[in-house]
Parts: structure tokens; sequence; C-alpha cells
């Protein structure tokens, strides 16, 4: 081979490792790409062909930058072999606080549509990740700002209550130089209530042993679970007879008892009958009643009327609010009665109008059943008037009566100023 295909294979070789290092240097791509678009508010800080990666791997380089909009356009060369989608996001990345900025692609999710030649990438508003990213970014500067702020705040604070706090700094050393002093002091006495206490402590260690390993009533108390168990029993047995009393008593607190009298007076016959007793009421719904009607001494009573005299009463009743119904005993004759009370309920202390209708003496044969009725009118809390038309089915003799109606807590109160008024008179 001759100097001057020695020469010329030279020049070839110099020739093309320079044109290598020129595309290498320049960032020149040879394989074949495709343009994209990304639009950002600020890219102060990149430069001309930066790179364009993903995930850290070059795959292309930004050919330029122009204003478009106030926004800043670049326009990303990315090989061919790269896929992009539809929900690609793109961003500036910087490699450090003073370093080198790049161009970052997140490709998107296969499920979308593939991003053509000339589309645009959607920027990333978070910006890089990195700190110089983020301090760029504002809201990180924006919360630095904020927390140096606070921090102003409570120093100020602290500047002015700064004898407060030495003040209190000093007693807690005035505090623990006392405490010192007294432990100084007393340190014999410090000892000996130390030792005090570990005796009584021994004391004690020695009768709860006692207790639990000796012999005695305590001991066999604690130990013998048979004893435990019955005196278990015991106690849920009187708790069970204390629960009983109690219900007891509360039943009993809540029962009202009402003394009856009735004055009534036969205007035809001339007749002035008694009837007396007792109504029993356990709660507003229900009463039962025990008395007699026609009451009498018979001694001074004619054959011919102690047929009608000393008529035992037993009823029981139920209320509904202003009408109430009873059956039982009726001046010694089965019957049956109802009441309505035209303003108040049945069971208040006071009615201002009541009707009555009572049916008994079935198995009377002439006259068939014997039916009264009555209307009464109140006249105070205790003291009622009225009229009855009796056997309204046979002859309707009306009798006009007074009743009194004392509850036993009226009776306590008239007991009570009875016996004022026997003092006072003494």
């Amino acid at each position: 081979m001759n100097n001057s295909v020695k020469l010329g294979l030279f020049i070839v070789v110099g020739i093309a490792a320079i044109a290598i290092s020129v595309l290498m240097l320049g960032s020149w791509t040879l394989g074949r790409t495709y343009n994209v678009y990304a639009e950002f508010s600020n890219v102060a800080g990149l430069t001309k062909k930066a790179k364009v990666k993903i995930s850290g791997v070059d795959v292309g380089v930004m050919r330029s930058i122009e204003l478009k909009n106030s926004k800043a356009r670049l326009k990303l060369a990315v090989n061919k072999n790269v896929t992009l989608y539809q929900n690609a996001k793109v961003r500036i990345v910087s490699m450090g606080v003073i370093g080198t900025k790049y161009i970052e692609i997140s490709p998107g999710d296969s499920n979308y549509p593939q991003l053509l030649a000339g589309d645009t990438i959607e920027s990333d508003a978070s910006g890089g990740g990195d700190l110089f990213s983020q301090l760029s970014s504002g809201s990180m500067t924006r919360d630095l700002a904020d927390a140096v702020k606070d921090l102003k705040i409570i120093m100020r604070s602290i500047a002015q209550h700064n004898e407060k706090i030495a003040s209190s700094i000093g007693n807690i050393n005035d505090f623990s130089r006392d405490l010192a002093q007294i432990t100084s002091q007393n340190k014999d006495g410090i000892t000996q209530a130390v030792a005090s206490m570990k005796e009584v402590a021994d004391k004690l260690n020695i009768v709860l042993t006692k207790l639990t390993e000796g012999d005695g009533t305590m001991s066999a108390l604690l130990n013998d679970s048979q004893m435990s168990s019955d005196l278990k029993e015991t106690v849920a047995s009187a708790k069970d007879t204390v629960n009983g009393l109690k219900e007891t008593l509360g039943r009993a607190s809540t029962l009202q008892l009402e003394w009856n009298y009735m004055g009534r007076y036969n205007a035809s016959a001339a007749v002035f009958v008694n009837d007396a007793g007792i109504k029993i009421m356990p709660n507003n719904s229900k009463f039962y009643y025990v008395g007699v009607a026609n009451i009498a001494d018979a001694g001074k009573v004619s054959d011919p009327d102690k047929a009608s005299k000393n008529k035992l009463e037993a009823l029981l009743g139920f209320r509904f609010n202003k009408a109430e119904v009873y059956a039982g005993a009726l001046r010694g004759k089965a019957g049956v009665g109802a009441s309505y009370s035209f303003f108040e309920p049945v069971y208040a202390p006071y009615r201002t109008l009541q009707v009555f209708v009572n049916a008994h003496d079935f198995t009377r044969e002439e006259h068939g059943v014997r039916v009264d009725a009555d209307a009464r009118v109140g006249i105070m809390k205790w003291l009622y008037a009225g009229i009855v038309a009796e056997d309204v089915s046979h002859k309707a003799d009306f009798t006009s009566y007074i009743k009194l109606e004392i509850k036993d807590k009226d009776l306590a109160s008239l007991f009570g100023i009875a016996g004022v008024a026997a003092v006072a008179s003494k």
C-alpha cells in the first residue's frame, strides 16, 4: 500500500471520528424520532437541547422553546421506539439544588389511546419532586415562610415574658435548695420514718399471713370455699329480701285510701239513712270498695225492716279517664254499675258533675232488676250533694243526699288541725 492510499484512509477515519464526536457532544439523534409538545408557565434554568428522560433513561432531546399564549412551549423530539399515551405527564426536574435541569416524562397508561406526533403532553403541576423544584413551586416556600413567622411570634412572646420565666426558674432553684437543706438537716428523721414504715409493712405482712394460713374464723372465711359459697348465698338472699321490701314499700307509697260517708234522706218516707265505706285505690285505673249501706242499730229495727238494713257492699272497679265501671255486691245483692264525669277524670280529687247508674237484685221476681240512677255536684274538694232516683223501673223514689270523700292525706291534715286546736285551747 503506497503512501497516498494510507494518507487517504487516515483522512477518512479522522473525519468520521470528528463527525461522531460532534453528534455526541451536540446531543443529536441518529435514530428516528417524533415530535411532541409541552407547555409550562416557567422554564427558568432550562437550556436548549436539554435531555428528555423516562425513569432517568434518555429517550430524546428538547429541540426548541417558543412563547405561546404567555406560556413557554417546548418542542420535544422523542425516540420512535418510545410509546406515550394520552394521560402522559411531563415536568421539569433538576439534578440537584444547582444542577442541570432536564425534562422528565411519565409515559401514561396503556389503557389510554396512544399519543401521536404533534400532540401536546399535559404538564405536571406538582413540580419536579426534588427540593429545588418544590422550593420553586412556591407552596413549600409559603409553608416555610409561615413557619418562620410563627417562630418569630413565639420568640417575641418569650422575650415579652422573659422576666416571668426567669422568676419561675428562680423559684424552682429556691425550692430545690430548700428541699436539699431540709433533707440534709433531717437525715436522721427521714431514716427513722423509712424504718418505721418498713416495720409497719412487716407487721402487716405477718397479719395477712395469719389470716390466710391460720385456723381462725377469718382464715376459714377467706380459705373455705364452702363457707364462701354459703356467705354469697346469704348475701344474695338478703339482697332479694331487701328488693322485695323496697317493691312492697313502693307499692304502699302509691296506694291511696278514701273514706266515704253518705247521708240519704227520702222525703216521701221521711227516712234518713247512712252509708259508710272505704275505697282502696292502688292506681288511677283500678279501685276496691268495701262498705255498709243502710246502717242501723239491729236492736232498734223492727223485723219487717231488718231485711233492708246493714247491707254489705264490696266492689271492684276499673277506670277509663272520665268513665268507670264496677261490679260486686250492691246493698247486699249482686250488681253492676257505671259512672261518668263530665269535666274532670273520675280519679280526680274533685269532680264538678258526675252521674251514676246501678243495677242489682237480679233475682227479684215481682218487679225485675232494681235500677238506681243519681247525679251529684261537687261543692268542695271533699263534699258532694246529689239526688238519686231509686228503683226507677218500679216506683222511682227520689232521695237527696250529701257525701263526704276524705282521703288519707286529708284525714291526716284534719287530725293535725284538731291537735293544734286542742293544744291551743288549753
